[in-house]
């Protein structure tokens, strides 16, 4: 059971992390990778979640991004994520009290009724309630965006790439933002002059070993 220090309140930012039970590999192909996707952008409405069909394509995503699914209010800012082998990263913005609480609810039950059903079997896909860290100031809110950006150089196929993984918002940032206005970018973005700008400050951290969200996380 996680404890946690800090309630969920409006107008703050937190990093949202969960690990699969066991380390077990959550995302064992892209149709996993892109399930997710869609659960992550599907969950993020005040009306029920729209049912999901047999195919493991993005188009509902695209559909909810141009406007052909009605989610209602979103319930948190998403601000950037990174999808890892077995675990995944967040960056959400509170936009009523509770709401986090309850997006991620629904993320997490979404996806493990899918994975069980998936892969045959039964019990906890994650091993415990996400975690969350408070970024209690603008700095810490920039580098966490940095961290969770540069979270893919831990696979060898994309060290040095991490700005092409496909499974994170860090291309999203530094190039076309495939999601809209579902993944807010620009709460990170408009500090900087241009996307190269922030290209920058990502690779600047990268031997930052002082960071302690690589702490906190355990990585």
């Amino acid at each position: 059971m996680v404890s946690r220090k800090h309630k969920f309140v409006t107008g703050n930012f937190y990093h949202i992390y969960a690990h699969s039970t066991g380390d077990m590999a959550l995302f064992r192909t892209e149709d996993t990778y892109k399930r997710f996707l869609n659960v992550l952008f599907a969950a993020n409405g005040g009306v029920e979640m729209p049912r999901f069909d047999r195919a493991d394509d993005l188009n509902m995503v695209w559909d909810i991004r141009d406007g052909k699914i009605k989610l209602g209010k979103p319930l948190v800012a998403i601000v950037g994520f990174c999808l890892m082998p077995t675990h995944f990263h967040l960056i959400l913005g509170e936009l009523k009290d509770g709401n986090i609480s309850r997006y991620m609810h629904r993320i997490m039950v979404s996806f493990s009724k899918y994975f069980n059903l998936k892969y045959e079997r039964r019990g906890h896909v994650f091993e415990s309630k996400f975690h969350s860290k408070l970024l209690d100031d603008n700095d810490y809110l920039l580098r966490a965006s940095s961290y969770i950006h540069l979270n893919s150089q831990d696979i060898e196929d994309w060290r040095e790439k991490e700005y092409e993984y496909p499974w994170s918002s860090y291309q999203d940032y530094i190039d076309n933002n495939r999601w809209g206005q579902l993944l807010q970018n620009e709460i990170v973005l408009a500090q900087f002059k241009n996307k190269k700008e922030y290209k920058g400050f990502v690779e600047e951290t990268r031997p930052d070993t002082n960071f302690d969200l690589n702490l906190v996380w355990g990585r």
